[in-house]
C-alpha cells in the first residue's frame, strides 16, 4: 500500500512540476512578445460610471489590446446587460483570458486579431489603454468607422487631434496616472 502511494504521490508531483513549467514558460514568453498596461479597480469603477453616465442603453463594448482581459471581465461583471469583447494580437494572452472568464463563468468574445484589423462599426463603447504612437492611426480609424453617438474611453493616452468631452482623473493624488479621457464621435 505504501508504494502505490509513494507512486501516486511522484506522479502528482511530477503534473504540478510540469504545469509549473508550463505557466512559467507562457508567462515568460508572453512578457517577451508583448506588454501589458494593467488598469487599477479605481480607475474600472470610474469606466464602469462613465458608461452609465454616457451610454447606459448600450449594447457593445470593445477593450482593444485587452491583454489578460482584466477590463473586459471586470465590465462584464459590473455592467452584465453588455455584450463585450476584447481584441489582442497575442495568442497567449487571448487563449487565458477565454479560460479565466469561463472559469468565472462570463460570457466574453476574445479575439487574437489585431487592433487595426477589426471592424469597429458596431461598437457603442470603445476602451484602450495603449502605447502613444498607437493613438495617431487608431484615432483615424475610430473616426472612419465608429457610428455617431459611439463613445472612446482612453486611459492614459490621448488622440493627438480629437478633444476629449471630458477628462476623468482616477488618483487624485497623482493626478497624471490613470487619465481617463471620454471621446463621443459625431
Amino acid at each position: 500500500m505504501n508504494i502505490l502511494l509513494y507512486n501516486i504521490f511522484l506522479i502528482l508531483l511530477f503534473l504540478f512540476f510540469n504545469i509549473f513549467v508550463v505557466l512559467f514558460l507562457v508567462f515568460a514568453l508572453d512578457s517577451l512578445r508583448g506588454h501589458d498596461l494593467p488598469t487599477s479597480k479605481r480607475a474600472i469603477k470610474a469606466l464602469a460610471n462613465i458608461i452609465l453616465k454616457y451610454k447606459p442603453k448600450a449594447d457593445k463594448f470593445y477593450d482593444l489590446g485587452c491583454g489578460q482581459g482584466n477590463i473586459v471581465i471586470a465590465i462584464k461583471k459590473e455592467l452584465p446587460f453588455l455584450a463585450v469583447c476584447g481584441i489582442d494580437n497575442n495568442a497567449i494572452r487571448v487563449f487565458f483570458s477565454k479560460i479565466r472568464a469561463r472559469i468565472l463563468k462570463r460570457k466574453i468574445l476574445f479575439k487574437k486579431q489585431n487592433i487595426f484589423q477589426v471592424n469597429l462599426s458596431a461598437a457603442d463603447i470603445v476602451y484602450t489603454y495603449l502605447w502613444y504612437d498607437l493613438m495617431p492611426p487608431l484615432e483615424k480609424k475610430l473616426q472612419k468607422e465608429l457610428k455617431p453617438g459611439s463613445i472612446v474611453i482612453t486611459n492614459t493616452s490621448n488622440f493627438p487631434t480629437w478633444k476629449p468631452e471630458k477628462t476623468y482623473i482616477t488618483c487624485p493624488k497623482n493626478p497624471d496616472f490613470e487619465k481617463l479621457f471620454v471621446y463621443i464621435k459625431k
